[in-house]
């Protein structure tokens, strides 16, 4: 019950796919009336804007309404292709494949659906003509597989790229004749015709470092620069490699071995002058402690310094 149910609704329905079709129909007509009407407007925008010597910006112009106007004939195109998809619902509704004839209009729709959002009723005829056909048919025309089938027209006007230089020169050339707005064109058709950069010519062919010949260097080439550093050394196999590390770590460990010997000597010097200077520091204090009980006056540091000096030569 289930199995006969799911095919009763993956069943292809003529009747709904004419209506979406015709709703196509009256929604590209809408797009088209406003497309036009922006289209118009941009012209009048960019022949001000050459009037006013600013190409920059009449460029960028030029590019929107580029897009603008292969909308205007993608549109066009679809309509037919609608059109005969309608007239044709009969024909395709008894054969089981897809009729060469109408190969080419179907598969445009389909192309269009998904880069045509302003017409989401396509989407749904889309889906249509996957219930018809199977999913392997509409990824070949969404996709633009070989022998899709897919108009030629369609796929340049819907396909967004940026336009060459020359599609934008004759663009501004065609709007300025068409307002008489005197604009020398000379500085535009040295920039936009200039030719492209040159690319630097790399490798067509991945290859792997492994298979990359390497040149070996003996360790007995290997020099000091003039400042004593060791310069850059090659070794020819692992062993040779492990066994100059091995060297480097003793003479690191030997290094690192003299600086603590160093270390502890220079902290026992300082240790032994401390010692010394402080039984002589407390025999100043206590010769200071009886002067000043003696007489009640506070010594100067000159005084204490000549002192201590007499103390040191005394002992």
């Amino acid at each position: 019950m289930k199995c006969g149910l799911s095919r009763l609704l993956s069943r292809f329905n003529s009747s709904k796919c004419k209506i979406e079709l015709n709703l196509v129909l009256a929604r590209i007509k809408l797009l088209r009336n406003e497309r036009m009407a922006k289209v118009r407007q941009m012209r009048h925008d960019i022949a001000s804007l050459l009037q006013k010597d600013q190409e920059a910006t009449a460029r960028i112009q030029v590019e929107h309404l580029t897009r603008d106007q292969n909308s205007l004939a993608a549109y066009e195109l679809i309509s037919l292709f609608c059109q005969l998809v309608v007239d044709r619902l009969l024909i395709i509704k008894k054969q089981r494949e897809c009729p060469p004839d109408l190969k080419e209009g179907i598969a445009s729709l389909i192309f269009a659906a998904r880069r045509c959002c302003e017409i989401p009723e396509l989407m749904t005829v889309r889906n249509f003509f996957e219930r018809k056909y199977g999913r392997d048919f509409v990824s070949a025309a969404s996709d633009l597989r070989p022998d899709c089938g897919v108009n030629g027209m369609i796929i340049k006007n819907l396909y967004v790229r940026t336009p060459s230089g020359e599609v934008k020169l004759k663009l501004l050339k065609e709007i300025a004749k068409e307002y008489q707005v005197e604009w020398d064109a000379t500085k535009c058709e040295e920039e936009l015709l200039e030719p492209p950069d040159e690319l630097i010519e790399g490798p067509i062919t991945f290859v792997s470092g492994s298979t990359l010949p390497v040149q070996s260097v003996q360790y007995s080439k290997l020099g000091k620069t003039s400042s004593g550093e060791r310069g850059c050394m090659h070794y020819e196999d692992t062993t040779s490699a492990a066994e100059v590390a091995a060297i480097f770590a003793n003479e690191a460990m030997s290094a690192a071995c003299a600086a603590a010997y160093l270390a502890n000597q220079a902290s026992s010097q300082e240790r032994h002058r401390v010692d010394t200077l402080c039984p002589m520091l407390g025999t100043l204090v206590d010769e200071n402690e009886g002067f000043s009980g003696e007489e009640e006056t506070l010594l100067s540091d000159d005084e204490i310094f000549v002192r201590f000096q007499a103390l040191k030569l005394r002992r």
